[in-house]
């Protein structure tokens, strides 16, 4: 695979099922994200390797972010019975080679990975939701759904 620019928003959550959330998108995709979003027309060079962004476009990035993580997360703790705290969401463009494809490289971390594809007006947009957790937060979530499933089972 090439190398490529990816923009990444982040949030942190919670404390006793903790983690960070990414919304990951490669960068044309970010960039046609943004121009749907405030309904622009001028149209994407996708044959250069040089995708402007504007302060604007990562406002609406970090606007259109803040709700899908927090959704996302947040039926977590809606599911383990948690009021969750949040951090605001951190936006970043990324150059990532070939030879760092890894976004996380920590130990003792567990990535839940979503491939998402958001259609806005007749505009498919591709992207991935990345949630890391720690060993402590995937252990509470295992042990609510076995407790879910032996409620189910009777």
């Amino acid at each position: 695979m090439d190398s490529e620019h990816i923009i990444t928003s982040s949030i942190n959550f919670g404390k006793a099922f903790s983690g960070k959330a990414f919304l990951i998108f490669p960068a044309e995709q970010a960039k046609l994200l943004v121009n749907t979003c405030i309904g622009s027309q001028i149209p994407i060079d996708y044959s250069s390797n040089n995708i402007n962004f504007i302060d604007t476009d990562f406002d609406v990035l970090k606007e259109i972010s803040n709700v899908i993580l927090n959704a996302v997360i947040g039926e977590f703790g809606n599911l383990i019975g948690l009021k969750l705290e949040y951090t605001l969401p951190e936006i970043e463009l990324i150059f990532v080679t070939d030879s760092e494809k890894q976004i996380l490289s920590q130990g003792d971390v567990y990535i839940f990975i979503i491939r998402a594809t958001f259609l806005l007006s007749k505009t498919k947009i591709k992207g991935s939701i990345f949630i890391a957790l720690s060993f402590n937060s995937v252990t509470l979530l295992i042990e609510k759904i076995d407790e879910l499933i032996g409620e189910i089972n009777g």
